[in-house]
């Protein structure tokens, strides 16, 4: 399943298709590494799970979808993170299930795709899969206000500020903007945006 990876991971068409590429979850990793916990609602096959561990002491993953959760499980013992990860099966709106994480940062990547195909995403907040604000209002509330959202291109700045100050990245990959990355960060006075540029040619070492 190369180049979006280094490892022939586990995860259906979707999950490959949609998944963070692993030099954008080393990136996001690296910048979340001050934290000793970080949970991922949405988290698919666990991709960004498993940078996340070789970093941070405890990380968490919740999916809807029974498959997902046990690719998941399979992707973090193949990447050598098992000891820090736990993956869990369950809606990401059930406030019981958001009660019951622990983390100082959580990561939010509900299914931004159109219904049409899978190049074509919403333009509003309330349209992901679940909605994105109803999970950021969730988030904060039960787990903490340090929120990180991987957000289709299709969002604006606007979009964005809707849910508060921000920071965003804007994920460019081969040349071609991909997705934005919106930190929501309590200590966050002033919204900003940029671009990064990553080459699908660079993959980790294994």
């Amino acid at each position: 399943m190369k180049p979006k990876y280094s490892k022939d991971i586990y995860g259906d068409e979707d999950a490959y298709y949609m998944g963070c590429p692993e030099i954008v979850s080393k990136h996001l990793a690296e910048k979340l590494s001050d934290f000793d916990s970080v949970a991922e609602l949405c988290c698919g096959a666990g991709m960004i799970c498993v940078q996340l561990a070789k970093y941070i002491d405890k990380v968490v993953g919740v999916d809807i979808k029974k498959r997902r959760v046990q690719n998941a499980k399979k992707n973090a013992k193949l990447y050598g993170v098992s000891d820090n990860t736990e993956f869990i099966v369950g809606d990401v709106t059930d406030e019981n299930i958001l009660k019951s994480l622990s983390a100082e940062a959580v990561i939010l990547e509900p299914d931004w795709s159109s219904g049409k195909n899978k190049d074509e995403h919403v333009s509003k907040l309330e349209s992901t899969k679940p909605s994105s604000l109803k999970l950021f209002q969730l988030a904060r509330k039960y787990i903490t206000e340090n929120i990180v959202f991987r957000a289709p291109k299709t969002f604006s700045m606007e979009t964005l500020e809707e849910l508060g100050v921000c920071r965003v990245e804007n994920i460019h990959w081969n040349d071609e903007l991909k997705f934005k990355i919106a930190y929501y960060f309590e200590n966050y006075k002033k919204s900003e945006e940029e671009d990064l540029h990553f080459d699908p040619k660079t993959l980790l070492e294994e």
